[in-house]
C-alpha cells in the first residue's frame, strides 16, 4: 500500500493473526513439518526402492495429507488481513490483493462459527462485501484469531464512515454506535 499525497494513509484492519503468531508459525512449525517430511520422504523412498512398496505409500500419505492441511491452513490464515484504503475494503490473497469499493458494493453482516481456527466460543459477527463478478469478503468482526476481541473502535468508526459517511446505511450506523459505546453489547 503506497501512501498518496493528500489522501490518508490505508489503515490496517485488526483482523488475522498477530505478527507474533506468523512469526511462530513460520518460524517453528513451518522449518519442524518440514524437516519431518524430509524424513519421512526418505523413509518412503528407501520403502518404495524395496518390495515393500505398499508399507511405503502407507507411510507417505498421511505426511503428504498433513503437509497439504497445514499448507491450506496457512492460506486460509493469509487471506484474512484487510485493510481500509479510503472507501476501498482491501484483502490480501495469495495472488495479489483484492479490492471492493465499499460505495459500489453490497454490504450487509452475519454471524458465522469460525471453522479454521481453534475458538469455540459461538458464532461471531463479520461484515460481508460483494461486489459484482466476485466471491464475497467476508471479515470478522470480532476475530477469532485474536480471541473473540472487537476490532477497536477508530477502526469501526472508518469502516462505518467508509461504507456510508452519512451512517444511513444500518451496517454503517450499527458499526458506528458499536464505536461509540463498545460495551454496549454485541453486533
Amino acid at each position: 500500500m503506497v501512501e498518496r499525497h493528500g489522501a490518508p494513509p490505508p489503515i490496517r484492519l485488526d483482523v488475522g493473526l498477530p505478527a507474533a503468531m506468523w512469526g511462530l508459525w513460520l518460524g517453528c512449525l513451518v522449518p519442524v513439518v518440514a524437516l519431518l517430511s524430509v524424513v519421512m520422504a526418505a523413509v518412503g523412498w528407501m520403502l518404495l526402492s524395496s518390495e515393500e512398496k505398499a508399507l511405503a505409500v502407507l507411510v507417505l500419505l498421511p505426511f503428504l495429507l498433513l503437509d497439504g492441511f497445514i499448507g491450506l491452513l496457512l492460506v486460509q490464515h493469509y487471506r484474512t488481513a484487510y485493510w481500509l484504503d479510503g472507501r476501498v475494503l482491501v484483502r490480501r490473497g495469495i495472488r495479489g490483493r483484492r479490492r471492493y469499493d465499499l460505495t459500489a458494493a453490497h454490504v450487509s453482516a452475519d454471524t458465522a462459527q469460525p471453522v479454521w481456527t481453534n475458538w469455540r466460543g459461538g458464532v461471531l459477527p463479520r461484515l460481508v462485501v460483494q461486489v459484482g463478478g466476485h466471491a464475497p469478503a467476508r471479515m470478522w468482526l470480532r476475530d477469532p484469531a485474536r480471541g473473540g476481541a472487537l476490532l477497536p473502535p477508530a477502526q469501526l468508526a472508518a469502516l462505518a464512515q467508509a461504507i456510508d459517511p452519512g451512517l444511513r446505511h444500518p451496517v454503517a450506523r450499527r458499526l458506528w454506535e458499536l464505536a461509540a459505546d463498545p460495551l454496549r453489547g454485541a453486533l
